[in-house]
């Protein structure tokens, strides 16, 4: 009964811990942008977060081994999944809201199934999933309201952040198939990733005399040194666990918390004003990945 219980515990806390602290995300990208570029932006996170991945390993004394493989598998996904997202999140957050960003990134679940009946067709995809697909799809069209068109100077951004989520629908399924088989320690995989990604990202950096949209600011240095730290690094030490314990297709569910968070900060600390679509979009696709997730299905056989 007792490890039981440990595993339970440890699942609620990686669940709830990563969803919170990528659910704020969204507030400090905001704030990182007043003086970081997107490239700046995604290369200093990246970097910060490595770094902080490379401590935990040294003060934990885990081994890290001598795969290449594995090492070219997480550079791969470092691309797809975090450089790439990473650098069109904040491209969009400078013309839609953070709130906006953070109720989009629920598409992930919904990308999530898109995947797995597309490319990653070793899991079963059940109707649940087929149905919450196409809830999402709704979802998404009322979230950008359609209907009006979208603004010239905001298409691209929307597609931007679009395309950063259904990234990270993708990333899931990538790492349960192919990194965590070679059975490294998840700091380790996380390291690559990150690292990865960060390498990816030093050529368009450094290719740049300056890469700043303003004034440093302790606001915006303390933002970047958030969300590299916390964001990246200490995020991936939960979220790793996660996905070996519930799987792709559950662990992307964390993004249903993101919305929440991100629309309280950006309208609370930020000022952000919503459009009366933008948060009934937002609930259309939280319900439509709560469906794919079957989360209505697992509560009533909890209750049994």
């Amino acid at each position: 009964m007792v490890p039981r219980q440990s595993r339970e515990r440890s699942w609620i806390f990686n669940y709830f811990g990563s969803g919170l602290i990528w659910g704020s995300s969204f507030f400090f990208i905001a704030i990182a942008n007043t003086s970081f570029s997107p490239i700046g932006l995604a290369f200093w996170r990246c970097l910060l977060g490595a770094l902080t991945l490379y401590s935990i390993i040294l003060w934990r004394r885990i081994v890290i081994p001598r795969d290449w493989k594995l090492f070219g598998l997480s550079f791969a996904v470092g691309s797809f999944n975090t450089a790439l997202p990473f650098a069109l999140f904040a491209y969009g957050e400078h013309h839609v809201s953070s709130a906006f960003a953070g109720m989009a990134n629920a598409i992930t679940p919904v990308a999530t199934v898109i995947a797995l009946l597309t490319i990653f067709r070793g899991e079963k995809v059940s109707r649940n999933q087929i149905i919450g697909l196409f809830v999402g799809v709704i979802g998404v069209l009322t979230l950008i309201g359609i209907w009006d068109g979208i603004q010239t100077d905001s298409w691209l951004a929307v597609v931007a952040v679009v395309v950063a989520a259904s990234c990270y629908g993708f990333g899931g399924p990538f790492i349960r198939r192919f990194i965590q088989p070679r059975g490294a320690a998840m700091e380790v995989a996380a390291l690559g990733q990150i690292g990865g990604a960060t390498i990816i990202l030093a050529p368009f950096y450094f290719s740049q005399p300056v890469l700043l949209t303003g004034e440093l600011t302790w606001n915006s240095v303390g933002a970047i040194c958030v969300l590299g730290i916390f964001g990246t690094g200490i995020a991936y030490t939960l979220y790793y666990p996660l996905l070996k314990q519930v799987g792709s297709a559950v662990s992307s569910s964390v993004t249903l918390l993101t919305p929440l968070i991100a629309v309280s900060l950006g309208v609370l600390l930020l000022g952000e004003q919503l459009k009366w679509f933008e948060p009934v979009g937002g609930l259309i696709i939280l319900f439509g990945a709560a469906i794919a997730q079957g989360i209505f299905r697992k509560r009533k056989s909890l209750s049994m």
